[in-house]
């Protein structure tokens, strides 16, 4: 009983609420305009429910035209994820054996760099005695 009183009031108050807002000219003006254009319009497609029929057609059609481009852009995505998934280990696998191919030159680089300065130490030691005693102590202090 009290749900009645609560819809009786709320329907009032909406009513209240739209006759307040009439005393408004352009609100009113406006109001009235789109009410003839509504029933100008509902009137036309009363007597032309062909137009109705190939506008939503046509709607149908765009949707559906749209439906297959979005399904085959998620397919295409998917497929691309798919790739991903399968290229990813052997990625890595590749990152793996590139560091450790790194790794192994690096100590291979380091004895060749020392074993060349310990060469060409022990060459320049052998040359000094070769040299003139002048020379010998110019080298030295360079």
């Amino acid at each position: 009983m009290g749900s009645n009183k609560l819809g009786k009031f709320i329907l009032g108050g909406a009513l209240l609420g739209a006759v307040v807002s009439m005393l408004d000219r352009s609100t009113r003006q406006m109001t009235v305009t789109s009410l003839r254009t509504s029933y100008e319009k509902a009137l036309y497609y009363k007597e032309n429910p062909d137009v109705v029929k190939n506008q939503l057609q046509e709607k149908k059609d765009q949707v559906q035209t749209l439906y297959e481009q979005v399904k085959g852009d998620v397919d295409y995505i998917k497929s691309q994820v798919d790739e991903i998934k399968t290229l990813t280990p052997q990625v890595k696998e590749m990152f793996t054996d590139t560091k450790e191919a790194f790794t192994d030159s690096k100590s291979e680089y380091e004895q060749i760099i020392q074993d060349e300065s310990t060469a060409a130490s022990a060459s320049s030691a052998q040359e000094d005695t070769s040299l003139p005693p002048m020379v010998q102590k110019k080298t030295q202090y360079q």
